[in-house]
């Protein structure tokens, strides 16, 4: 098996210290794009509660 590629530029290989990136700019732009939304995990919408709406499953 050939050497791992960077997952954010998909061009540099895989730095053993940034693992899976190549370096830590790649890392932090991947840090940006899940802190701006660009990255989304699948499942089920949730709502958030404040803390002082009552409770619907009481």
């Amino acid at each position: 098996m050939g050497q791992s590629l960077c997952v954010q530029c998909r061009t540099q290989p895989v730095d053993p210290a940034w693992r899976p990136f190549c370096s830590e700019r790649c890392k932090l732009l991947d840090l940006g794009n899940w802190v701006a939304g660009r990255y989304r995990v699948e499942g089920d919408a949730t709502t958030i509660r404040n803390s002082d709406d009552p409770d619907p499953d009481a």
